[in-house]
């Protein structure tokens, strides 16, 4: 398998995340569950997921690659037997690190998922979570991500990784109204602190998700979808991504895929 290559991108000192959360509970309003009357929690069939997987492994090494403000953690924090949580951004990393580090079972530090492994050999984890992470970064970043989950796991590990859906790939920048090539995108997504746009976005499909997954030697055990647009913001939405309404009324925006270490593809041996 050739060396692995972080790349500038994936520096820690270099990373900054561009946006605050502040608009993120009003984004969630325009999506539902489609549980009962589909007005419970956008996220709810994903979140569940996560509760399950963690107390199915109740003694188990967890770790967050990208873990943010804690949102993840604090539903596992007390279903798993150690916590490592990484994060890059450093607001981020400090406001996470003050609300969970303890110095002793759950640790938090500003690192990217490379960065670990070069710090930490030997060190590997029975669950490793993902949350809406691979859509903000470059695809090459994205790619070396997925790989260092696959290096992270245990033999007998799981990992849980989510990102965004729509029914073909696309490209996009947080409050652009625009698409763009993947070689555009890339150019922004590593230009950090000059996201004028906003964050950069990936909308993988499913099939491009399965794909990357793929390539990085997972193997997907289980996907599932959440995050439906609700009936009175299907056609706002479906004019933003210039397709028809009945392509996406069924579509979740979001996506996971419970995966293992499978095999390495040739090309990477």
């Amino acid at each position: 398998m050739p060396e692995r290559n972080n790349g500038a991108d994936t520096k820690t000192q270099s990373y900054t995340y561009a946006d605050n959360d502040g608009g993120l509970y009003a984004w969630l309003q325009n999506f539902t569950s489609r549980i009962g009357d589909g007005a419970g929690d956008p996220e709810e069939e994903f979140l569940s997921l996560v509760r399950l997987v963690a107390n199915c492994k109740p003694n188990s090494n967890f770790l967050e690659i990208g873990c943010g403000f804690g949102r993840i953690l604090r539903i596992i924090e007390h279903s798993v037997g150690s916590v490592v949580g990484l994060e890059p951004d450093f607001e981020r990393f400090r406001a996470c690190r003050d609300d969970f580090d303890d110095g002793d079972r759950i640790r938090i530090l500003q690192s990217t998922s490379g960065e670990y492994i070069d710090s930490h050999p030997g060190h590997h984890f029975d669950i490793v979570m993902v949350s809406m992470v691979l859509q903000h970064v470059p695809t090459g970043t994205c790619d070396r991500i997925l790989r260092d989950v696959r290096h992270l796991l245990t033999p007998e590990g799981v990992a849980v990784i989510a990102t965004t859906q729509q029914e073909i790939e696309r490209f996009a920048f947080q409050w652009s109204p625009d698409f763009y090539s993947e070689e555009e995108f890339n150019r922004y997504a590593m230009d950090f602190g000059n996201h004028e746009w906003g964050l950069p976005v990936r909308a993988f499909s499913k099939a491009s998700f399965r794909r990357v997954l793929e390539l990085a030697g997972l193997s997907m055990i289980h996907w599932g979808q959440f995050s439906y647009i609700r009936p009175e913001k299907l056609e706002w939405v479906a004019s933003a991504f210039h397709v028809d309404p009945e392509a996406i009324r069924d579509l979740g925006t979001s996506q996971y895929a419970v995966v293992r270490r499978g095999a390495i593809p040739s090309a990477l041996r």
